[in-house]
């Protein structure tokens, strides 16, 4: 009996090769790609970056050096060595930097500063421009890439900050006494010590105090000048005007300050003086007794009982030489006597003087009548 073959398995089988095979074909492309980018690391790279540029404060009192800190990194798949070089051209400043060369991992960065460092005192108008300059040294610890030049640089500025010095300068600083209404001008000049032009400005501190006590500035409480740093100003004055009345004596402070308008943490200068306004006499009859002193009642008391002893004396001596007056109206003829007799004098002669001498006594009498009512 004859066998009878079926060919359908067979074809089956061979379709599913077929099958394989072609997606095998398409997909071989694809996976060598794949694998391709897995096994290929980035290139090599790097990158640097810094903080605020740097402003250094040269006040004498407050000096200190600026410190900017900067981040080196490494965007490559492999390690790096890195160098940093500096481009810097300044004669009076220094840029230290603390380190320059770094190797850095893949992926990662280091940090470094730099400090610029100078005198005192440098003008405001001081600037430097620099450069940083980060190249790849070696890449993956063994490639060396000078040849390929794999950089990058960061351009910075270098600049002073603006500090003011003021000084107050007077020559008179005695006490100014002041009658009522008297206007004194004080004099000064003001120095510019800070490292910039500055206009400084000069007022009374205590405005306020010496208008409660009755001055006042006719020609404004302040004056204000451009001063050149180094420079010294022209010479100013403020004028202040005594109070028109006062119950007394007036002694206060007038506190005159210099001020820098270019820095408002710059510390002032102040110069004091003394203004003194004495309180004015009064001698108008009793009205003005009762404010002076014990010393000055004694005083004008004397003077007055003086006066009045003195009126009274000449009233007395005036009616004396009246009542003589009025007796001498009687002509009396006195007839000298003889040569040889006129050592002895006249007993009628003697009586007149005894009448007047006792007339005398009587004035006096009265006189001690009156001090003793007195």
């Amino acid at each position: 009996m004859k066998e009878c073959f079926n060919p359908q398995p067979v074809r089956d089988m061979r379709k599913s090769q077929i099958l394989t095979f072609a997606l095998a074909f398409f997909m071989l492309p694809a996976l060598s790609v794949m694998t391709s980018a897995q096994d290929i690391p980035a290139g090599p790279g790097v990158e640097i970056d810094c903080g605020t540029d740097p402003v250094m404060n040269v006040h004498p009192s407050y000096y200190e050096s600026v410190e900017l800190t900067c981040i080196v990194s490494n965007p490559s798949s492999l390690a790096e060595t890195i160098s940093v070089e500096k481009e810097w051209d300044a004669n009076n400043v220094e840029m230290i930097l603390s380190e320059d060369s770094f190797e850095i991992d893949a992926g990662e960065e280091e940090e470094f500063t730099i400090t610029f460092s100078g005198p005192t005192k440098l003008s405001a108008d001081t600037s430097y421009s620099f450069t940083l300059n980060a190249q790849v040294d070696t890449w993956a610890n063994f490639i060396p890439l000078d040849q390929l030049n794999v950089n990058a640089s960061y351009e910075g500025d270098f600049t002073v900050s603006t500090y003011g010095m003021v000084e107050l300068e007077m020559s008179d600083k005695s006490v100014r006494t002041l009658e009522l209404d008297e206007q004194r001008v004080v004099s000064f000049q003001f120095s510019n010590y800070g490292n910039d032009e500055d206009k400084i400005r000069v007022s009374i501190a205590n405005e306020a105090e010496l208008l409660e006590s009755g001055f006042s500035f006719p020609l404004g409480s302040f004056v204000a000048e451009d001063v050149a740093s180094g420079g010294v100003s022209s010479i100013r004055d403020l004028t202040v005007s005594a109070p028109s009345e006062v119950t007394k004596e007036i002694r206060v402070q007038m506190v005159i300050r210099a001020e820098s308008t270019n820095d408002d943490n710059a510390e002032f200068s102040e110069i004091v003086i003394t203004l003194l306004v004495e309180k004015p006499s009064e001698i108008s009859g009793l009205g003005g007794l009762d404010e002076m002193s014990t010393g000055d009642m004694k005083k004008y008391g004397a003077i007055l009982g003086a006066g009045i002893l003195g009126v009274f004396i000449l009233v007395l001596i005036l009616k004396v030489v009246g009542r003589r007056s009025s007796e001498g109206a009687t002509v009396r003829t006195i007839e000298l006597p003889e040569a040889e007799e006129a050592t002895k004098p006249d007993v009628e002669d003697l009586d007149e003087f005894d009448d007047m001498f006792d007339d005398l006594s009587d004035e006096e009498d009265d006189l001690d009548s009156f001090l003793n009512d007195l």
